[in-house]
């Protein structure tokens, strides 16, 4: 059972890890949710249960869902585009996203995320990437936690919206 598990990782890590790391900013956050469908994995194989079809493509399917779970649990995601997202990556039977679409979701991030402001840029770095508390973050700006909070509400929906138009799921109203 080791054996063939250690086959499976050997032969489909590479693509799992590229259907994910599409979907997550961080390598971090992508590392997890891809150990997480490994270890669905592994307990499939470890109570007898074996792939009937493509265990790349099980895998992949697997790995998605956690990630469009996580996205959606925290909120960084608006519907409409997470539901685009996976439209995309649903079309797909091998190794996730084609080249196509891979270029479509980052052109549209660098655009909408090319729309803020440094100082709208640098807050949304500092809380989402660097993942820095809002107080510590008032605090070194002078204001208080709910403006902070405030302006990244503000940063969110515009990002929202630039992205739900850029990717065709929303209106044509922009950041």
């Amino acid at each position: 059972m080791q054996q063939k598990f250690a086959e499976l990782v050997d032969r489909h890590y590479g693509s799992v890890w590229a259907c994910v790391s599409v979907l997550t900013a961080r390598s971090a956050d992508t590392e997890d949710l891809v150990h997480q469908a490994f270890l669905l994995a592994f307990e499939r194989l470890a109570g007898g249960g074996d792939f009937a079809e493509d265990a790349g493509k099980w895998l992949r399917g697997t790995a998605r869902h956690l990630a469009y779970a996580w996205w959606r649990e925290k909120r960084r995601l608006p519907e409409a585009v997470a539901n685009r997202l996976e439209g995309l990556m649903a079309r797909q039977d091998e190794d996730a996203l084609s080249r196509a679409d891979r270029t479509e979701i980052r052109a549209a991030l660098r655009q909408c995320l090319g729309k803020l402001s440094e100082s709208e840029r640098c807050l949304v770095r500092r809380h989402y990437e660097e993942e820095e508390d809002l107080a510590r973050i008032a605090e070194g700006l002078n204001v208080n936690a709910v403006t902070v909070r405030t302006r990244l509400y503000r940063i969110r929906q515009a990002l929202r919206r630039c992205l739900e138009a850029a990717l065709g799921g929303g209106s044509r109203h922009e950041a």
